[in-house]
């Protein structure tokens, strides 16, 4: 049988707000609102707190409400202003209830996976209390799952100290033997983009570095550290692992050749420079009539992903500066870019004001008088774009679309939002489909201004 006793708490506040409010103004539909949607975003702020993490407040709001001033009444409401006038609350009310109770059961559905016994969602303080009195592990294991659900848009992921991830990283390497970074960077930047975070390989790699134990990083890297297995330590292989059956420097050649490298030289750089391994170990595991009998591991890692990018159609993650086409194909490309150009100075500016190198230093790589071998990779590229067309405009105003990788990425997700957005208009516009819509949406902003080159797991 119903009982007033069986109404949760938080409940009996908006019923018990809205009488004193009836009673002192006869208006209670603005300041009930208000007072209800700020009770609501409390308890939500409430669930995502006691698993680590913060509420971004401008995500929940446009989430809330679109028109500028209806938002800005609400970041007054939230942040505990009082407005007089109309305003957007009591939609906006049932909006963050309906977001707050499916944080509620998204999170008992975590706990009782986990637990074997599941809190009520209802009991919005108890479930939040019952959430800080789960063990470290097990919060943290929390706090990396609503990463990766559809909550994630609202979140500001929790971040720590990058000294004490570099603890962590030497405490797990004193048990278990050293990373290869140059196969765990990829894998953690994959499964950050998995999370809504977007860090280069290079910024990953900052974090690993001894000399660079400053800022913050994503916390979340420290879970996935703990979770990995022995597929992502260095160690020693036969040097056949990496040639198989083809002479060594011959295949060793070939593979230069294939990703562009100036010489066997640069390629040892690049290799040092993803890695762990030291430059001076690189050079004399790869260098030599006499090869060593085994090389590690890594550098089996970091040129096999090179070749697979490279035979798929994909750029390695390669620093330029290491890479170079010969001379003689840009001097091969000099009668068709002086076509397209009144003068070689106007020619020479383009191509330096495009790729950042110096006129005349671009110059010299257009003359084959012997003096140099190599171009960099950027002046060639550019260079056989403008013999395929391409005009100056083009060159001049760097556009967000202008990689074609990140053409196809936007593409793919302006193509599964559309679709989620017909859904969810067809649905009734239901939560969960505007939800999933909403986080598309910002998945293809984030794709465009950061020029993301493929689309995320689960996305």
């Amino acid at each position: 049988m119903w009982h007033p006793c069986c109404i949760p708490l938080w409940r009996l506040r908006f019923v018990f707000i809205f009488i004193l409010t009836l009673g002192r103004d006869g208006d209670p539909e603005v300041s009930v609102g208000s007072q209800a949607i700020a009770e609501e975003y409390g308890a939500y702020v409430d669930l995502v707190t006691a698993v680590g993490h913060a509420v971004d407040m401008a995500a929940v709001v446009d989430f809330l409400a679109e028109d500028d001033e209806e938002q800005q009444a609400l970041l007054d409401a939230l942040d505990g202003n009082e407005r007089s006038g109309p305003g957007p609350f009591s939609d906006a009310a049932q909006r963050m209830h309906d977001l707050r109770e499916r944080l509620a059961r998204d999170l008992c559905d975590m706990v009782a996976q986990a637990e074997g016994d599941a809190p009520d969602p209802d009991a919005n303080g108890d479930l939040a209390k019952c959430l800080r009195a789960l063990s470290g592990a097990r919060r943290e294991d929390l706090a990396d799952k609503l990463l990766l659900n559809g909550q994630r848009q609202f979140i500001r992921p929790a971040q720590m100290d990058v000294g004490d991830l570099q603890a962590l990283l030497r405490e797990l390497e004193n048990d278990e033997g050293p990373f290869a970074l140059v196969k765990l960077v990829p894998y953690l930047r994959e499964e950050l983009a998995r999370r809504g975070m977007s860090l280069d390989e290079a910024e990953i790699r900052e974090f690993f570095k001894p000399d660079g134990a400053v800022g913050q990083a994503p916390r979340c890297i420290a879970w996935l550290l703990r979770g990995l297995n022995g597929e992502f330590r260095t160690g020693l292989i036969p040097l056949e692992d990496l040639v198989g059956d083809v002479d060594a420097d011959r295949w060793l050649e070939e593979a230069r050749e294939r990703l562009l490298f100036r010489s066997h030289s640069a390629m040892h750089k690049a290799i040092a420079q993803v890695t762990s391994l030291k430059y001076d170990c690189v050079h004399k595991a790869l260098s030599g009539e006499q090869k060593a009998r085994r090389v590690q591991a890594e550098i089996k890692y970091c040129l096999d992903k090179w070749l697979e990018d490279a035979d798929e159609g994909r750029e390695p993650d390669i620093d330029d500066q290491y890479r170079g086409v010969p001379v003689e194909q840009t001097c091969a490309l000099l009668s068709e870019l002086e076509s397209r150009f009144p003068t070689k100075e106007e020619m020479y500016r383009v191509l330096s004001k495009r790729t950042g190198v110096k006129a005349g230093s671009v110059r010299r790589y257009f003359q084959s008088q012997g003096q140099l071998k190599y171009a960099p990779l950027a002046v060639y590229r550019c260079a056989l774009g403008l013999c395929n067309g391409e005009g100056e405009a083009h060159l001049m105003h760097d556009s967000y679309l202008d990689n074609e990788r990140t053409r196809r990425v936007a593409v793919q997700l302006a193509q599964k939002a559309k679709v989620a957005l017909r859904e969810w208009r067809e649905s009734g516009e239901t939560p969960e489909l505007e939800l999933e819509f909403r986080e598309l949406r910002r998945e293809l902003i984030a794709a465009i201004k950061e020029r993301w080159r493929e689309v995320p797991a689960l996305v």
